[in-house]
């Protein structure tokens, strides 16, 4: 798995709605790529917050946007 493929299926993996397949793919990718292992951490960081402090309603196009900053940084950055 890619560090693009991993960013779209992000949420599918923390949410457990990955195949036995995509999950292995994704844990072989993580423990070879720190930079998405940050991004991994960071997002659960995220999850925990909005949790904490209530839920948060987000827009679609809220949505669409963090997802599109997302796959920008992960291709702008070299990968491991």
């Amino acid at each position: 798995m890619e560090c693009e493929e991993l960013a779209n299926k992000l949420t599918d993996m923390m949410e457990g709605d990955l195949t036995e397949e995509e999950q292995a793919a994704a844990l072989e990718h993580l423990a070879s790529c720190s930079r998405c292992e940050s991004v991994l951490a960071e997002t659960d960081h995220v999850v925990a917050l909005a949790r904490d402090h209530g839920r948060i309603g987000l827009t679609q196009e809220d949505k669409d946007r963090m997802q599109s900053t997302l796959l920008r940084s992960v291709e702008d950055s070299p990968s491991d």
